[in-house]
């Protein structure tokens, strides 16, 4: 990381490791106020505290969030393992930077996502050495799903808080457009999930080991579709160069470009086929049994054929 582009901290004129955020200043910060909250397990207590003291950008922590902070916590949705809730957090992130008072701010009430651990009152070590992985991930790679740390519900089970992601599940949101994506907008998609998402993971040798459409999170702009991955278990290492090479000369290949090459009138006779086969077609969750585990299996990427043209 490039740290002198962010200037000078106006606290102790050190210099800056994120824009307005230094790093030195505000782990001071945040080790000051380690008597004033506590998970009610030491591991875990143990787990924030290093994410905070490693800090280099206002969004590189975790935080203990008191349950009682949240408000109007609604069932969204059941997964093997763990529950869903939308809710809203109060306060907010930490994530605003107050010109005025020179200082970092709450952003206010915001929307988030609770993951209810189930069984999670003993949690385990195991789960715990993930939740720090997750949190690599997340400092890592700009396609995970955001994480602002973790919370505990009334009956003792702990919760990941995330952002909360309107558009859904990639399952949702493809019954919510009658699948109408046409092959760049699904090419990008997949660019953002391997590039800034899976590859950097995989850098770090480790992988998500749990990848399928019920847990990949579509963030919807105008110009562009952002999908995020969550729900990572990291269970070894892999590695995803050689697909994204591959998706690189499939990009390069249908391109906008005035003399357009085979591949792309390829593409393009495949999207108008597609297009003209969707008012039949009816999007639906596939079924899950409810006690079965899924593991995600590894891809021989050399099984696939670069672009060659």
């Amino acid at each position: 990381m490039d740290v002198c582009q962010y200037g000078k901290c106006f606290e102790c004129g050190g210099t800056n490791s994120g824009s307005n955020f230094c790093s030195k200043c505000e782990i001071d910060f945040l080790r000051r106020n380690f008597s004033k909250w506590t998970s009610g397990n030491v591991n875990i207590d143990s787990i924030i505290q290093k994410t905070q003291t490693t800090a280099f950008v206002c969004v590189d922590y975790l935080e203990w969030i008191p349950f009682e902070n949240f408000d109007f916590v609604k069932y969204h949705a059941r997964g093997a393992f763990s529950v869903i809730y939308s809710s809203v957090w109060l306060e907010g992130p930490r994530h605003i930077f107050d010109n005025e008072s020179q200082d970092w701010v709450r952003s206010g009430p915001i929307k988030c996502a609770l993951k209810r651990i189930e069984n999670s009152q003993s949690i385990c070590q195991e789960y715990l050495d993930n939740i720090l992985k997750y949190h690599e991930c997340f400092r890592n790679a700009s396609a995970v799903v955001d994480c602002f740390g973790l919370t505990r519900d009334p009956t003792g089970c702990y919760m990941l808080v995330t952002r909360f992601y309107e558009s859904g599940n990639l399952h949702q949101y493809l019954a919510k457009t009658m699948g109408c994506l046409c092959w760049r907008d699904v090419i990008d998609m997949l660019w953002g999930i391997i590039v800034s998402g899976l590859e950097p993971i995989h850098e770090n040798e480790l992988f998500h080991g749990n990848l399928h459409g019920g847990n990949l999170l579509v963030e919807e702009h105008p110009e562009l579709i952002n999908v995020k991955l969550s729900d990572i278990g990291l269970y070894g290492p892999a590695d995803i160069s050689e697909l994204a090479e591959i998706l690189t000369s499939w990009i390069t290949a249908i391109s906008d470009d005035p003399d357009p090459s085979p591949t792309s009138e390829q593409f393009d006779i495949a999207e108008e086929k597609r297009f003209s086969d969707l008012i039949n077609k009816t999007f639906s969750k596939p079924k899950f049994h409810n006690q079965a585990v899924y593991f995600s299996r590894l891809l021989d990427y050399r099984s696939l054929c670069k672009n060659t043209q």
